[in-house]
């Protein structure tokens, strides 16, 4: 029996009360005080998922509570008890195949958040930022693990020049292991990209400003 919630269950908690509860436009309030929730079905159930968030830390929590209700917009409620089944693994990952399709200005958030992780990256690696497409891990390029890892939003690669050549130079196997989706769907990702209002303007105005921060970074 457990004393009590560890932190990432307590995170998993909120996040999940935050998502059900703004999902409807209603307030709700960061919970502080779990006690009353120790060894009970509540605290089985986020045990389950936490388990689920340690073995894939690539998943985005944000969007595994969020998946059934862009999927099944009349049901009002999602308890915990369903985000520890399989079902909501299944949502969740038809909500990703699905969503990264939708208009790229909805994603700003998203692609602003991909283009801050390729620059620190970068740093880490001491490469430039244009080098970025090209840096291998092993037999695959990195920004592919990193898009099948939901670490990047694909709409922040379309800068890069040759980025789409060089995925599909490699192994039919290993693309449909790694961006089968994207390869697929290009031509209308790249129509969605080129049409869009925000999301083209701004990561064209962000290349030339994070290519000199991480060439500054790494001379520093």
């Amino acid at each position: 029996m457990q004393s009590q919630l560890t932190e990432l269950e307590k995170h998993l908690f909120n996040k999940h009360l935050a998502v059900s509860r703004s999902i409807k436009n209603k307030p709700f309030r960061i919970r502080k005080d779990f006690s009353d929730l120790v060894d009970t079905d509540k605290h089985k159930f986020l045990t389950r998922i936490s388990t689920l968030f340690k073995k894939h830390p690539e998943i985005n929590i944000d969007d595994f509570f969020k998946a059934p209700y862009e999927l099944y917009p009349d049901v009002h409620y999602f308890d915990l008890e369903y985000f520890s089944t399989m079902r909501a693994i299944k949502s969740y990952t038809t909500f990703r195949k699905t969503s990264f399709l939708k208009d790229p200005d909805s994603q700003l958030e998203q692609i602003k958040e991909s283009l801050r992780f390729i620059a620190n990256f970068c740093i880490s690696q001491k490469i430039y930022f244009h080098q970025y497409p090209y840096h291998r891990t092993s037999d695959v390029y990195t920004w592919m693990t990193h898009y099948k890892e939901n670490k990047i939003n694909i709409y922040s690669m379309f800068e890069f020049s040759n980025f789409f050549s060089l995925a599909k130079e490699l192994a039919e196997d290993i693309q449909l292991l790694f961006v089968r989706d994207f390869i697929n769907n290009f031509q209308q990702l790249f129509s969605l990209y080129n049409n869009s209002i925000n999301a083209k303007p701004y990561i064209k105005k962000a290349f030339p400003t994070l290519c000199n921060f991480v060439l500054n970074s790494i001379q520093n």
